[in-house]
């Protein structure tokens, strides 16, 4: 399990202190999907940095970060990186270095097993051909360029379970991509737990694929998760769920009233207050803590 107690990640910027993640206490079960969703600049990707240790050393850090009970310092985190969590980062056309054959990335990916070279070149052939390839040996000798979009998806999904680790982050993986190709990297996220990964976070602004692949939504907003459970979307609970599915094409563009708070703008109550059409004074004063409702983790007076 993943355990996170009050959690404030914060930007120390010329003139200005950013706080990206606001308060954040939550657990993520173990053998389960959880989908972590919500607007762009709402702190998803920086909660999944800090997850790896992998913020950058303008940021400043508070709160405890747990995996399987031990504390999780951004010295461990780097540590298990590959072993502990894997990543399976967003972009593969960024993430795969387009001057180094997919051979070179698997071996870089496979170091801390220490292999001899005859098994690298063994696991890194039954990855590929795990993972959908006909010809490995060919993709091995491949550089990134010569492979489409959902072939580089695949192979950071190969690169990512590399070393079995337990856990797996996802960032935006289907990112740019066509629905044919992301109906693809969702086949082959669920496919994961047969190469030794139990649980997985997915980052995404994927909705459908939120909805297909995860067992558990968390919704971020302004830096909180406002609300986290399963089922989310065909029942959301909290203002800002129903405002932000209703604002979906699908949903007939139902625009969300208000803007988002600016970056470095703190609000005394809650966040979404000034957007809400159920907000009471109190929600504009105070912050409304985490309540348990029906198998769920809501952040609102709504629920208290």
């Amino acid at each position: 399990m993943i355990e996170i107690d009050d959690l404030r990640i914060t930007f120390r910027l010329p003139g200005v202190d950013v706080r990206a993640v606001d308060g954040v206490s939550i657990a993520f079960p173990d053998s389960e999907i959880t989908g972590i969703i919500g607007e762009s600049g709402c702190g998803k990707s920086v909660l999944g940095l800090a997850l790896l240790g992998l913020l950058p050393h303008y940021a400043r850090v508070e709160g405890r970060l747990k995996m399987d009970g031990e504390a999780l310092t951004p010295e461990r985190a780097r540590s298990r990186l590959g072993v502990g969590i894997g990543l399976i980062p967003q972009n593969p056309a960024e993430s795969l270095n387009p001057a180094r054959t997919i051979a070179f990335h698997l071996r870089e990916a496979l170091l801390p097993l220490k292999l001899p070279s005859k098994d690298v070149k063994e696991r890194s052939a039954r990855l590929l051909r795990d993972f959908g390839f006909a010809s490995p040996e060919r993709i091995l000798r491949a550089y990134p360029h010569e492979l489409s979009g959902g072939m580089q998806q695949r192979v950071l999904c190969a690169i990512g379970s590399a070393c079995a680790p337990k856990w797996m982050l996802a960032d935006e993986p289907t990112k740019g991509l066509d629905r044919d190709l992301r109906d693809q990297v969702r086949d082959t996220l669920r496919s994961l737990k047969d190469f030794g990964v139990e649980s997985m976070l997915v980052i995404t602004h994927d909705l459908p694929l939120a909805r297909e692949l995860c067992d558990n939504l968390a919704v971020m907003y302004a830096g909180q998760i406002v609300e986290m459970g399963p089922r989310l979307l065909e029942q959301p609970m909290h203002p800002y769920t129903r405002a932000f599915l209703n604002a979906l094409p699908e949903n007939g563009f139902q625009a969300m009233a208000g803007v988002a708070p600016r970056a470095g703008e703190r609000l005394p109550g809650c966040p979404f207050a000034p957007r809400c059409s159920h907000a009471k004074p109190r929600c504009h004063r105070e912050r409304p803590s985490e309540t348990a409702v029906d198998g769920r983790i809501v952040r609102c007076f709504l629920y208290a």
